[in-house]
């Protein structure tokens, strides 16, 4: 039997928490230890997973690194179309997706691999049906969902379904990890941006900044059914995501690497209002004197956990103690999550013996 201590409480470590109930290994006990409370609506910065979307959207692969991450992708969709029809508390939302390219790279132009991959009714749109100024579309099936909520979801699916045991600390090392369980258990590292065994963090992570806006549109947009990313020119995006039950629509964003700045930037919310009116008009409200605005609930700012050479998925030793990581997702956390979970639990089953 085998004891893991999970570190980080955000999806990907929920989520490999979740693959490990639900695959065949003998685990005598689990616990998930994190600075964060997924009970709570804890909008930290640095607890990306509650701010995010959050959606999927695919891309092409670039590189071996990518490639990987895709196939963490499609198993995700795998697992979230089961999630959808089995549990629908869950409050994942299928939708139809579509994309804007004002500026395409060779990889999109091409459809390249990683792109189109199991997705259904992937199609490039004709050039009558793009938007002025964009070059290529593509639209094809998708899932959103209500990411707080459904952090709140899984929480409360590993704690009263599987018995899964929460413990809220911070911690200045990975080695403190070892003191939430008994001699002999294994860590699993999801904290973001990969704290270390002896404190510190990779120093190949780095943050992304993401500014976006929760407004209330007006009733019947006729784009419920729909989450849009418009790529412009000069790499910045302009997207929306309903969140399901209710939730309000995301409209963003902001991809700011290396930037930490924790609070509202003015700036950031009078551009992503500008860019977003001009897009999606639809999404604002008309006040009594006719004029148009946003009905802004919140302001969200977080720190994606990006890592250089993507993420580190990968087994290794501590002074005896057996590590598998898992982290430096960036923004795509939701997208990879039950996918990275799954090849946690392959490293954690190919662990060598004592």
């Amino acid at each position: 039997m085998t004891d893991i201590v999970i570190v980080g409480a955000g999806v990907i470590g929920l989520s490999a928490a979740l693959a490990i109930c639900e695959s065949k290994l003998e685990v005598n006990s689990l616990t998930i230890v994190s600075h964060h409370d997924p009970e709570l609506f804890d909008f930290s910065p640095e607890y990306t997973s509650a701010w995010a979307g959050a959606h999927f959207r695919p891309f092409p692969s670039k590189n071996a690194h990518e490639a990987t991450e895709a196939a963490y992708a499609r198993a995700t969709l795998r697992r979230f179309k089961a999630l959808a029809q089995l549990e629908p508390e869950s409050l994942i939302l299928f939708v139809t997706g579509k994309e804007y390219f004002e500026n395409p790279d060779q990889f999109y132009r091409k459809v390249g691999l990683g792109y189109k991959e199991e997705i259904t009714n992937f199609r490039v749109l004709d050039s009558l049906e793009l938007p002025e100024g964009v070059v290529m579309g593509t639209e094809y099936d998708t899932y959103a969902l209500n990411a707080p909520l459904y952090i709140q979801f899984l929480y409360r699916k590993l704690k009263i379904q599987y018995g899964v045991k929460f413990v809220h600390a911070k911690l200045e090392s990975l080695k403190e990890a070892t003191q939430f369980g008994p001699a002999g258990a294994i860590i699993v590292n999801c904290s973001g941006m990969g704290l270390q065994w002896n404190g510190g963090y990779d120093k190949d992570c780095f943050p992304i900044r993401g500014q976006t806006l929760l407004v209330l549109p007006p009733a019947n947009t006729g784009l419920e059914k729909f989450t849009v990313t418009h790529q412009l020119k000069d790499n910045k995006w302009t997207f929306f995501i309903f969140r399901p039950s209710h939730g309000g629509c995301i409209v963003g964003g902001t991809k700011q690497p290396h930037d930490t700045f924790p609070g509202v930037r003015d700036s950031d919310t009078a551009e992503l209002k500008e860019r977003a009116a001009k897009l999606y008009p639809q999404l604002m409200k008309t006040n009594s004197k006719g004029e148009k605005y946003f009905d802004v609930v919140r302001v969200n700012v977080g720190f994606r956990p990006a890592r250089k050479g993507g993420m580190n998925v990968s087994r290794e030793r501590h002074d005896g103690v057996t590590v598998v990581n898992g982290y430096g997702a960036g923004g795509s956390g939701y997208e990879f999550s039950y996918g990275v979970g799954k090849k946690i639990v392959e490293l954690l089953r190919s662990r060598p013996k004592l």
